[in-house]
């Protein structure tokens, strides 16, 4: 790999998950950049997550991005959105929201706070929505390639990514 360009990982949380990707890639850990993320899908091409890697993208003149997860990620037992309906000021909050879902669509990509909320139901799909998002994103430059992999037994499978229409 060309000196100063990078490898940037978008992991899940799993401990040693990078130690083992890099091992698994055959890649030095000084060649990769790497953040964290709680779900495996990318929910908001405007948000935090997006501006993080577009900005790491460009400052370390990144040549690749990888969405990496574990295959047995375990997902939540409990959607986060059961959680916190739970507390009434929440639950009347999260109405105001759900309005604004409903309603202004062009800032709300889900159609509704609890989708919003809630990962995918599959950790391929998320990673599969993941990379789409990513590639469609005006400022990410067209050279960087954008892959998504799974790993299980320190073993890394690209997935097949969706096309423009959210299929495979």
């Amino acid at each position: 790999m060309e000196e100063n360009k990078k490898i940037l990982m978008i992991i899940g949380m799993e401990k040693q998950l990078e130690q083992t990707i890099c091992r698994a890639a055959n890649i030095q850990p000084e060649d990769t950049l790497v953040l964290k993320s709680v779900f495996p899908d990318i929910s908001q091409p405007y948000g935090d997550l997006m501006r993080d890697i577009i900005t790491l993208v460009h400052r370390n003149k990144a040549e690749e991005i990888w969405i990496v997860r574990d295959k047995y990620e375990q997902t939540a037992d409990e959607s986060i959105s059961d959680l916190l309906n739970r507390d009434k000021d929440l639950n009347d909050r999260m109405q105001t929201l759900e309005y604004l879902f409903q309603n202004c669509s062009p800032e709300f990509t889900q159609s509704s706070i609890d989708e919003w909320l809630s990962p995918s139901e599959n950790v391929a799909e998320g990673v599969q929505k993941s990379v789409a998002a990513i590639r469609r994103h005006p400022l990410i430059p067209l050279h960087v390639k954008v892959k998504g992999f799974l790993i299980e037994n320190s073993v890394l499978t690209e997935i097949e990514a969706l096309n423009k229409n959210g299929a495979r």
